[in-house]
C-alpha cells in the first residue's frame, strides 16, 4: 500500500477497526433502502475511504443533472455536439441533483464528494463463474461509458475482474474469490439480496421462488471476510425488500448478519434460533411441509416476537390448504412488524414483469385469502386481469382498491386506462382527473389525459394536461409537437411556433426532421386564414 493510502486511512477515521468475523463491529446500521448508506456516511462525517460494496446488483448509475438549456449557451458546432453527446444526463424532471439520489445512483455522489475514493462492488459467484452473466456485467459497463464518455474510461479486464475508471476513481467489480487483499479500514456496504438466489436473474422463477435457499449464508460470509482479512469500524446493511430484491421471507438474513458482525460470540438462544430458521428453510425447499413447520414453531417457541418466523409459517400452511391458520400467522407477523405487509410480500410483481400471468395470478391470491382487504394484492390482480384482457374482472379489483383506499393515484390512473381500451372515454377522462389530483406530479397522467380529451375534441383541456405533463418534467418532443398542433387549430400561430421551437433544447437538431410536416401545416393553414380573410374582406 502507498504512502498516500495510508496517511488517507488515517484521515478517514479508521483507527478503531475490527477485523471482520473476529472482534465487534459496533457501528452497524440496517435500513431498507440501500441509498440510506450515503446520507449515513454523510451525516459520520466520513471522507477519503475505500467502499467494499457487496451487493447482487452494481448500484451503479450517472445521476442526471445536467442541465438541457446548457445547449441554447453552445458557441460552438463542437460544444453542441458534446452536449448532444452527453444527453443521457440532462435532468428534464425540474428537481436539484440531490433530489435526484436512489438505490441506483447514491455511490456516485459519494465518489463525487469524495467520500468514497475508490469503489469496490463484490457480485455473487456466480457472475463470474457464467460466462453469459459476465459478459453482460462489462456490457453494462459499456453501456455506462456511450451514456458518459468522458465520466467513465479505461474498461479493463484483470484476473477475472472488471476494472474501470470513473471520474478518475478506480472502480473494481469481481467476486469474493478474486477480490484482493485491502490493508486499510474500508466502509463496508451489504445489501441483503447478495445472499439469495433470487436477485441472480429470471431463470429461478420458471420453478418456485419460495423454495430457493440463500446460495451462501450470513455465518459463511462473515467467515469469507475474515479470510480475506477485511477490516472495517462502519456497516451498512440494506434489506432491499421493496422492489422485490430480496425475498421477504429471507429479510431476517439482514438481521443474522448485523448481529454476526455486532457480536462474535452469539448467545445460545442466537444460535438455535437462527439453525431452526435455516432448517425449516432447507425443508420446505425439498417440499417437506411438516418437517419445516415443525422447525419453525420450534423457532417461534424460542422467538414469538419474531415476524419472520410467523411469515414463513403462513406460506407453508398455505400450501397445506389450512387457509385459515395460514392467515392467522401472517396476521400476526403484520401485528408484529407492519412492513410484513408490504407490496413485496409475494412473486406477483417480477412474474407480472415477466409475463407470466398465471404464476402473477396465483400469488396475489394467496395473499387475499391471507388478507382480502391488502390493497397492494388487489392492485397486483387488476393488473395482471388487464394483461389478460379480462376487463370486468380488472374494473372489479380496481374498483376494490379505490374503495379501500380512494387516493389510490395508480389505480384511478389505470383504471382510466381500462376505460379507454373500451372506448368510453369520458369515464376514462374522469378517472385521470381524479389521479391528478390525489398525484399532482404524475407527467404520465396527464399526458393520457391530454391524448383522450384531444380525442374527444376538448382542445383547451387537452392543452393544460399537456401543459401539466411538462410542469411534472415529462418533456417527450411528442407533447411539444401536439401541443404546437392544438395552438395552430386555434389560431394562435405564435405559441404554435414556441412549441415547435421548444422541442430543439430537448433533443438538438435531431427533432427538425420530425416536425417538417407541421411547418408545412402551419404554411398551409397560414394561407387558409388569409384566403378566409380575404373572402370576408375581399380587396376594393
Amino acid at each position: 500500500m502507498s504512502h498516500a493510502a495510508t496517511q488517507v486511512s488515517r484521515v478517514g477515521g479508521a483507527k478503531g477497526a475490527s477485523l471482520v468475523g473476529a472482534a465487534p463491529i459496533e457501528n452497524v446500521l440496517l435500513m431498507e433502502d440501500h441509498d440510506g448508506a450515503y446520507h449515513a456516511w454523510k451525516r459520520a462525517g466520513v471522507n477519503g475511504r475505500i467502499l467494499l460494496h457487496i451487493d447482487a446488483h452494481l448500484d451503479w448509475a450517472w445521476i442526471k443533472g445536467k442541465d438541457p438549456l446548457e445547449i441554447l449557451e453552445a458557441r460552438t458546432l463542437a460544444q453542441v455536439e458534446s452536449l448532444l453527446q452527453e444527453r443521457y444526463l440532462w435532468n428534464l424532471s425540474g428537481r436539484r441533483s440531490e433530489e435526484l439520489i436512489d438505490i441506483g445512483n447514491y455511490v456516485y455522489p459519494a465518489l463525487q464528494e469524495g467520500i468514497v475514493r475508490e469503489f469496490y462492488c463484490i457480485l455473487p459467484d456466480a457472475f463470474f463463474e457464467n460466462p453469459r452473466i459476465y459478459r453482460d456485467v462489462v456490457t453494462m459497463f459499456e453501456r455506462f461509458r456511450q451514456e458518459n464518455p468522458r465520466g467513465l474510461k479505461n474498461i479493463r479486464q484483470e484476473h477475472d475482474r472488471i476494472v474501470v475508471e470513473i471520474s478518475g476513481r478506480q472502480v473494481t467489480a469481481c467476486c469474493l474469490s478474486n477480490m484482493p487483499r485491502i490493508e486499510e479500514a474500508v466502509l463496508l456496504d451489504i445489501d441483503t439480496d447478495f445472499l439469495t438466489t433470487h436477485s441472480m436473474g429470471p431463470d429461478l422463477l420458471r420453478g418456485d421462488p419460495w423454495k430457493q435457499l440463500p446460495w451462501i449464508w450470513p455465518e459463511e460470509l462473515v467467515g469469507r471476510l475474515l479470510g480475506l482479512g477485511v477490516r472495517t469500524d462502519f456497516v451498512t446493511i440494506a434489506y432491499s425488500v421493496e422492489g422485490g430484491f430480496t425475498p421477504l421471507s429471507y429479510k431476517y438474513l439482514g438481521d443474522e448478519l448485523a448481529l454476526r458482525l455486532k457480536e462474535t460470540t452469539l448467545p445460545n438462544r442466537e444460535r438455535a434460533l437462527m439453525a431452526h430458521k435455516r432448517d425449516g428453510a432447507f425443508y420446505r425447499s425439498r417440499d417437506e411441509l411438516d418437517r419445516a413447520i415443525r422447525e419453525y414453531e420450534q423457532a417461534m417457541d424460542l422467538a414469538s416476537e419474531d415476524a419472520s418466523i410467523h411469515f414463513n409459517l403462513a406460506y407453508l400452511w398455505d400450501k397445506k390448504g389450512k387457509h385459515d391458520q395460514a392467515a392467522a400467522r401472517y396476521r400476526q407477523a403484520v401485528q408484529l412488524d407492519p412492513t410484513y405487509g408490504t407490496a413485496y410480500n409475494n412473486f406477483g410483481s417480477p412474474y407480472l414483469a415477466l409475463g407470466m400471468l398465471d404464476c402473477a395470478r396465483e400469488e396475489y391470491l394467496r395473499i387475499l385469502r391471507w388478507d382480502p382487504r391488502h390493497t397492494d394484492a388487489h392492485y397486483g390482480l387488476a393488473q395482471t386481469l388487464v394483461e389478460k384482457e379480462q376487463w370486468a374482472d380488472a374494473i372489479g379489483h380496481y374498483q376494490r382498491v379505490l374503495e379501500l383506499r380512494p387516493d389510490h393515484a395508480k389505480a384511478h390512473r389505470d383504471l382510466g386506462g381500462v376505460y379507454a381500451e373500451l372506448g368510453m372515454r369520458e369515464a376514462a377522462i374522469l378517472q385521470l382527473k381524479q389521479s391528478i389530483d390525489v398525484q399532482p406530479h404524475d407527467g404520465w397522467a396527464f399526458w393520457r389525459l391530454g391524448e383522450l380529451c384531444s380525442r374527444q375534441k376538448h382542445w383547451d383541456e387537452a392543452i393544460d394536461a399537456y401543459r401539466g405533463a411538462l410542469r411534472c418534467g415529462f418533456r417527450a418532443v411528442a407533447i411539444y409537437i401536439k401541443l404546437g398542433g392544438l395552438y395552430l387549430r386555434k389560431g394562435r400561430f405564435y405559441k404554435a411556433w414556441r412549441q415547435y421551437r421548444q422541442a430543439l433544447p430537448v433533443l438538438g437538431g435531431f427533432v427538425v426532421c420530425s416536425i417538417g410536416r407541421q411547418f408545412r401545416t402551419l404554411f398551409n393553414t397560414l394561407l387558409r386564414g388569409i384566403n378566409r380573410a380575404q373572402l370576408r374582406h375581399p380587396p376594393l
